[in-house]
């Protein structure tokens, strides 16, 4: 993907930690992994989530791929350093401790003795540490109150549909199974995932030509997009682009299958919001072969290389003015 010359510059980030600044571009061993050495997911019917913790961190080290349950990107375990390891307690807001036993109120003890205690984070502290002014290992000497913990909430990490086919079909190292250990097939995936969205295969497609570009993807739907793009990775750099994903098949648009219908309005509004956030709109058109059925999932899973993608680069303006003002001409010739 090239750099074209309205595409706003990364704004890199003031503070890595030191444990994410050097990350492996994917898992270790991953095409070498055997069935019994491959990472364990869970399909819970709405998401895919990995549950245990080395799972956790060879795939969020490894790629990036995945977002903790519990955090807004890396698990909290692995960007403050793996208090778990080291015998320090974990720290958690003040609102969210109180969060915690309402629900100890309602569903009682949950947890295990190793994490029975916490350390309740002020409001004022925990934004020196976001800003970078004090670091994780300085918290034992801030001012910090030491409670019980109610209710225990591990953290997993949670993956997307994509990233889940991705990891299963193209690296194998993802083992994803149902809640009764049944081990779900590339093609089992597909049918589930395109049940729940039926612009998975499209999704799949751009998601798997930007990893070729060396991407690093995660979900657009903060931004109302269907993915964002991040260089190197969330740890350096805020996400350069907003993507929104468009199928088409024999020069026309596939209505059934687009997750965005992008009238005047709603163009305005995504690149009103690619600006504010400085970031750049791309839209990536999939073009299906001319004889698939846009229906027929799994054959076009065999057919990707079939598929073609290109990218546009729409301009800042307003075309809301512009229509109107084009009409006003139209309307003057007459």
């Amino acid at each position: 993907m090239r750099r074209h010359t309205q595409c706003p510059i990364s704004k890199e980030k003031k503070h890595t930690s030191p444990n994410l600044a050097f990350v492996e571009p994917l898992p270790v061993t991953s095409r070498a992994s055997k069935p019994d050495e491959r990472i364990v997911a869970i399909f819970t019917g709405l998401t895919v989530e990995v549950c245990d913790p080395a799972g956790i961190e060879k795939l969020a080290l490894g790629g990036c791929f995945g977002q903790g349950t519990l955090s807004r990107s890396f698990p909290k375990a692995i960007r403050e350093g793996g208090y778990e390891n080291s015998g320090e307690l974990p720290v958690v807001r003040r609102r969210v401790l109180k969060r915690r036993e309402d629900w100890h109120r309602k569903y009682g003890t949950k947890g295990d003795s190793s994490a029975a205690r916490v350390r309740v984070l002020e409001e004022e502290v925990e934004k020196q540490l976001q800003s970078g002014a004090i670091s994780q290992r300085q918290l034992k000497y801030a001012v910090v109150e030491t409670k019980v913990n109610p209710f225990s909430v591990p953290e997993h990490l949670s993956l997307l549909f994509e990233e889940s086919l991705f990891l299963v079909r193209e690296l194998k190292c993802l083992e994803v199974r149902t809640f009764e250990g049944v081990v779900l097939s590339e093609e089992d995936l597909l049918k589930r995932f395109s049940k729940l969205n039926s612009n998975f295969l499209a999704l799949y497609v751009a998601y798997h030509y930007m990893k070729s570009k060396n991407w690093i993807i995660k979900s657009g739907l903060k931004f109302g997009g269907d993915f964002i793009l991040y260089q190197k990775g969330p740890q350096f750099f805020h996400a350069s682009y907003i993507v929104l994903v468009q199928p088409y098949r024999n020069g026309e648009r596939l209505p059934q299958c687009s997750s965005h219908y992008l009238d005047h309005f709603d163009f305005q509004g995504f690149n009103r919001i690619a600006e504010t956030t400085a970031k750049d709109l791309l839209i990536l058109e999939v073009h299906f072969p001319c004889d698939l059925d846009p229906s027929d999932f799994v054959g076009g899973l065999d057919r990707l290389n079939e598929f073609k993608v290109s990218e546009m680069f729409p301009k800042h303006h307003n075309l809301a003015a512009n229509r109107i003002s084009h009409q006003a001409s139209t309307s003057s010739c007459k």
